[in-house]
């Protein structure tokens, strides 16, 4: 996620500006503050939202804490700010993050915009792609919270001028300005907004603009609204958007629906798309073509794809299955050549100190059953961690020991 560049700094839970304690200016005597702790108590069991919170900070002066946090929840509940961030700072210090963001929510939602910066930083530190943690960071920035300003590393007179920009972009957009919408929305991205920025994205599409429509594409994917975006990628490719064809088919294949997702991988490989003919030759073999699957596979299998290689052993193997014929020549020697290839690969990756990558690449082979990079993955995760219960099952399947 892009908001003018890259964050600076991460913040750290210990950075957080959480508040929290008891509030009550207290000018009354020990007798007073009875008298009113049952009249809050009498208002708050009657629902009154605002004496829970009330209740909740006497409670908290008088050292009834487990109580206190049972009014506070339930004025939170009902939108009390106060006893919101009360309740976020308590969790913070607990560890209990994932509560803290709730209340945290509930407390900028009721209009507390010093809560953005906290919740920004906890939704970020969960998932630093977080588009809502970027948005409420982006707003206390704009409030002037020094911490948010230096995390995302603004320029507050760029941040202003790109606000200018949506504002006209927008008012162009809403007298048919098809361009107009795209650059607002792709602004608006850049501003963490990124429901307004749907909006306009759905309104360049459907004016014509091939990029609004697989930028929209890819969001809907991103929360499970498959069918529609696969309508929006046959749009773009329709405006001219270079891999709409091959990533549709992919999304098809991943969802388990290889017949459907063949002939887009066939226009994709036609338009260019070399490197997925290992997926195109897996797509036919899951939907029953093994003819067809060879033929794809074979011709990048003896260029020396070794993941095509891998699936047209796969092919070989469900061909000789259906007549019961025994492993040939030639599929011994594929395994050997395939198990080469992605060796080559991995040990590419490990040697640029990516052994994450190296795993990926050994892992497709070790399940297409090559003993040998079964060992070799065994190795690599468990170099990563002598634990690892995915490294130590690999080396038990290849022979290695438990």
């Amino acid at each position: 996620m892009g908001i003018f560049g890259r964050k600076k700094n991460q913040p750290s839970v210990a950075g957080l500006d959480i508040g929290g304690g008891t509030r009550l200016h207290v000018e009354a005597s020990p007798a007073e503050i009875k008298r009113i702790a049952k009249d809050m108590r009498r208002r708050a069991e009657a629902g009154d939202v605002e004496a829970m919170g009330h209740l909740g900070r006497i409670l908290e002066y008088q050292g009834k804490a487990a109580e206190a946090v049972l009014w506070h929840r339930q004025a939170a509940a009902g939108g009390e700010v106060e006893s919101a961030v009360w309740l976020a700072g308590r969790l913070v210090a607990q560890g209990q993050h994932q509560q803290a963001v709730e209340y945290l929510r509930i407390a900028v939602q009721g209009g507390y915009l010093p809560a953005a910066f906290n919740l920004g930083a906890l939704l970020l530190a969960q998932d630093e792609h977080s588009e809502e943690g970027a948005r409420w960071m982006l707003r206390a920035a704009e409030s002037g919270h020094q911490k948010a300003i230096e995390y995302l590393g603004l320029d507050m007179a760029k941040l202003r001028a790109a606000r200018e920009s949506v504002a006209t972009d927008v008012a162009e957009a809403e007298r048919g300005d098809a361009a107009a919408a795209h650059r607002a929305a792709m602004n608006l991205l850049d501003l963490a907004e990124g429901e307004e920025a749907e909006r306009w994205l759905d309104v360049a599409a459907r004016g014509g603009i091939a990029d609004a429509a697989w930028e929209l594409a890819l969001r809907l994917r991103d929360r499970g609204e498959t069918g529609r975006a696969l309508e929006l990628l046959e749009q773009a490719g329709r405006g001219g958007r270079a891999g709409a064809a091959k990533l549709a088919g992919l999304w098809l294949y991943e969802d388990g629906d290889p017949a459907g997702a063949v002939p887009l991988l066939r226009r994709a490989v036609q338009e260019g798309e070399h490197l997925i003919t290992p997926i195109l030759g897996a797509a036919l073999s899951a939907a029953g073509d093994l003819d067809g699957a060879e033929a794809v596979l074979r011709p990048a299998a003896e260029a020396g794809d070794w993941q095509a290689q891998f699936n047209l052993l796969s092919v070989l193997q469900q061909q000789a299955a259906r007549t019961g014929a025994q492993p040939s020549e030639e599929m011994w020697d594929l395994l050997g050549r395939a198990s080469l290839g992605v060796h080559a690969d991995a040990q590419g990756r490990l040697d640029a100190g990516k052994p994450e990558q190296a795993a990926a690449l050994l892992r497709v082979a070790a399940r297409a059953g090559d003993p040998a990079a079964q060992r070799s993955l065994a190795k690599v995760l468990l170099a990563m961690d002598p634990n690892d219960p995915e490294g130590r099952e690999w080396r038990r399947r290849s022979g290695g020991g438990s």
